[in-house]
């Protein structure tokens, strides 16, 4: 029976063993990280800041004097200029006096263009489905637009159509490169 308290007593100084391995582990990281630090940084703290940093910098006195009148407040700049680089978004043109226009003649009927041409990439039942190919249309390049009919049967259908073209030639190139990106599109006259 001597042998079996021993055991318990060997059990619990390697327990006790452990606890005070780890807490000598510690203490012996955190002394010799503050060495390297002490080494790298060559003074006896640490954390301490060199002596030889900038003062920090001091606003001016006086803002800066803009062109322009005395007192005038600085023009606007528009905070996002993308919205202006879009394709189709032209700005307006200044307001111009209006001028009243001469009665025009109606032009003979040989002189009038052919049907427009149009390319109809899709008809979704959804809109959201119509709004995701437009915006897949978009990241290709090609400007297009949703237009909503309702077809008897079908109930409401979103189209998404590109065009109109102003000849065949044009509208050909588009849909090959609707084509070259897995979209299928049939030309609507």
């Amino acid at each position: 029976m001597a042998k079996a308290p021993a055991k318990k007593s060997s059990a619990r100084k390697s327990r006790g063993g452990t606890v005070v391995g780890i807490f000598i582990g510690l203490v012996l990281g955190v002394v010799l990280s503050a060495g390297v630090m002490w080494y790298i940084n060559g003074s006896s703290l640490p954390l301490q800041v060199r002596g030889n940093a900038p003062p920090p910098a001091q606003p001016p006195a006086e803002p800066a004097a803009l062109p322009g009148k005395p007192g005038d407040k600085a023009p606007a700049k528009p905070r996002f200029d993308f919205y202006e680089t879009l394709p189709g978004n032209t700005p307006a043109p200044a307001a111009a006096p209006e001028a009243k226009p001469a009665p025009a003649a109606e032009p003979p009927a040989a002189a009038q263009p052919p049907a427009s041409l149009l390319l109809q990439a899709g008809a979704f039942s959804s809109e959201e489905e119509a709004d995701n190919l437009r915006a897949r249309l978009a990241l290709i390049g090609l400007e297009s637009s949703v237009q909503k009919g309702t077809v008897p049967g079908k109930g409401t259908l979103y189209r998404v159509r590109l065009g109109p073209f102003a000849n065949a030639e044009d509208m050909q190139r588009v849909r090959a490169d609707l084509a070259q990106n897995g979209i299928d599109a049939s030309i609507v006259r």
